[in-house]
């Protein structure tokens, strides 16, 4: 019998909220599957910090004798979430990750691959590395239609089409009456234009414009841009509560985050989505929310979501 049930592993200990929600929601999925904290380990770039805030043993995911002390304690690799497959920056994403994977069933462990995006996959290196990488897992939940498609196409059999994991979280906090527009922006090669598209309408809106950080990145580009849309602050937000509290003041949003559509779904708030990237755009399609591409489009209320979202891992 090994120590752990579960070592999960994603982009986690990075200061990106996205990735923080994604192993609370983690955490969460398996309090319903009848798995305590004791019996899981994580996989972290920060793991003091990924200890402190979740309460669950964590260490190094670039301490190689760690990792492969973690897998052998470990019975279940998990994959908690994120587009860890694609290589829209570089190729490196998929080769590190197939090869955790890869040390993983040398060791005896079995893998599942929890609310997952594929791709964008340019390069054959990277398409071979997340077929093989996919198909050693014993279920793969994909979180929209491209990645099921792709991952099919890949030769991966046991799919599963869900949602992103951070939807099962749940808001406690009452909408206020505020008139406060959130605005989300993150560095991508066509920045320049969708500030240029969105800046008047952002400058007109009759309320309190602030910008919203999701990690230190955001926190830079919303700096560059803090006069063309007339904001009146920046905020970084590093937590769930921090993001409940926000979201509650705020009337409507645009943003270009995968988790600010996310955020503004939970919290049930007009939202306008930037797709900068594949995942975004298959997000705001599931979830009725419109989409900017060369031209203004008005926030709108995002669908509710489904009381009956579970995971079933075991």
């Amino acid at each position: 019998m090994r120590k752990y049930k579960f070592v999960i592993l994603g982009y986690y200990g990075f200061g990106n909220l996205g990735d923080e929600l994604l192993l609370k929601a983690c955490l969460k999925i398996l309090e319903a599957n009848n798995i305590p904290h004791e019996k899981i380990l994580v996989l972290s770039n920060n793991p003091q910090e990924t200890e402190k805030i979740f309460n669950v043993k964590s260490v190094n995911r670039w301490k190689y004798f760690e990792v492969i002390k973690a897998f052998r304690q470990s019975e279940i690799l998990l994959l908690g979430g994120g587009g860890l497959f694609q290589d829209s920056t570089s190729v490196m994403s998929c080769v590190w990750y197939w090869g955790i994977m890869r040390l993983a069933r040398f060791l005896g462990v079995k893998i599942i691959a929890l609310g997952q995006s594929i791709g964008e996959l340019n390069s054959k290196v990277s398409r071979i590395l997340t077929g093989n990488a996919l198909k050693a897992c014993e279920k793969v939940f994909v979180r929209d239609e491209h990645s099921f498609n792709l991952a099919k196409k890949l030769g991966c059999k046991n799919l599963i089409l869900s949602c992103d994991l951070v939807l099962i979280l749940k808001s406690e906090t009452e909408k206020s009456k505020s008139n406060s527009m959130l605005i989300n922006l993150r560095p991508c090669k066509d920045i320049e234009k969708f500030v240029k598209i969105i800046s008047s309408h952002v400058k007109n809106f009759d309320g309190e414009k602030i910008g919203v950080a999701l990690s230190g990145d955001d926190e830079k580009i919303l700096e560059t841009y803090k006069e063309n849309l007339s904001l009146e602050k920046i905020i970084r937000v590093k937590n769930f509560k921090e993001a409940e509290n926000l979201w509650a003041n705020a009337s409507c949003c645009v943003g270009m985050r995968l988790h600010f559509g996310v955020l503004s779904r939970i919290f049930q708030t007009p939202v306008t989505l930037i797709p900068y990237d594949i995942k975004v755009k298959e997000f705001a399609k599931i979830s009725g929310i419109p989409v900017i591409n060369d031209e203004w489009k008005e926030p709108s209320m995002p669908l509710k979501i489904s009381d009956m979202i579970k995971f079933d891992l075991l």
